[in-house]
């Protein structure tokens, strides 16, 4: 039978998340979330995309979890055009909104539920790993096609020629963080022996911080890490 458009509520709070990579979906639904929206760096879904899911979940109040800046306010327009309380919870990164689930108590009032959300993302630090398909610029850096690049929080470390360099720097720049857990997903381009190797770099350079390797399987980010 093909799934219902529109979901009654069978609960008060439902959860929708946006996410690429079966891995990450897969972390999403064990954490609660009803629904995923495929999507995410350099495919970004529309608002009918989210609303369709919002609509499928069985809840009255409906939390959306956009996991990128770009996708914030697609997420925010399908409030008025749903008959459910939509609440987008302002996450920029898939880190942000995994953190945010991870500190969820359902019993609590949606208010409640909100400001624990937006301390749990004020406290995530992400880091991403990718690489150059052109020549290019940012914030005023030449990148070379083919180099490797590593953001922490949106801005950019550097670009360099290979992951070991870029793995030096950013164990630097997130010393600053004095992080108590990490959590490293790789990418759908990278292999188990790959991740666990930079995970035990990970694990060297930050001995007293809890380590997670997960295969999140996503697409164009070889590496998301959530520092905390």
């Amino acid at each position: 039978a093909p799934e219902p458009e529109f979901a009654a509520p069978e609960k008060q709070y439902g959860f929708v998340a946006v996410c690429a990579g079966e891995g990450l979906a897969q972390t999403f639904r064990e954490l609660g979330c009803d629904r995923i929206v495929t999507g995410g760096q350099t495919m970004n879904p529309s608002t009918e995309d989210i609303l369709r899911e919002v609509d499928r979940t069985p809840a009255e109040t409906v939390f959306v979890f956009p996991n990128n800046k770009n996708i914030i306010m697609a997420a925010e327009q399908c409030a008025p055009l749903t008959e459910k309380k939509v609440i987008v919870v302002p996450t920029k990164t898939v880190p942000q909104g995994i953190s945010a689930l991870l500190n969820l108590d359902l019993s609590a009032d949606e208010e409640t539920i909100l400001a624990t959300f937006q301390d749990a993302i004020a406290g995530v630090h992400t880091a991403q790993v990718t690489y150059a398909a052109r020549d290019s610029e940012f914030d005023g850096h030449a990148i070379r096609a083919g180099e490797y690049l590593g953001l922490l929080d949106g801005a950019l470390l550097g670009s360099w020629d290979s992951l070991d360099a870029l793995t030096a720097k950013l164990c630097e720049a997130a010393e600053e963080l004095s992080p108590e857990f990490i959590s490293l997903y790789y990418g759908e381009d990278v292999s188990e022996p790959e991740a666990e190797a930079l995970g035990e770099k990970l694990a060297e350079a930050f001995p007293d911080a809890e380590l997670t390797v997960v295969n999140g399987g996503q697409p164009v980010y070889y590496y998301l890490i959530s520092i905390e």
